[in-house]
């Protein structure tokens, strides 16, 4: 596992079992963060639904790790862009 994938693993393991955010807490800061960068608002929207389809999954009983786990596979093909 490369440097990156290791430490991503560690911090989401932080969140929810160390601090014990649920998915939906995780998502819901996701998208405060967001909305504060300094981005463009074409970039904004694409992350924003991103992390509405998330939620949306989550709420409906998806795996919660499995879905912060694509989201972020999803944005960092975004950010590749």
């Amino acid at each position: 596992m490369t440097g990156y994938h290791y430490t991503f693993h560690k911090q989401l393991d932080k969140l929810l079992y160390e601090y014990g955010l649920s998915a939906e807490d995780i998502l819901l800061q996701l998208h405060r963060e967001v909305i504060d960068m300094d981005l463009d608002d074409r970039a904004k929207l694409e992350i924003i639904d991103r992390i509405g389809e998330a939620n949306f999954r989550v709420t409906e009983g998806a795996n919660e790790r499995l879905q912060l786990e694509a989201l972020l596979a999803e944005l960092a093909l975004l950010a590749k862009r």
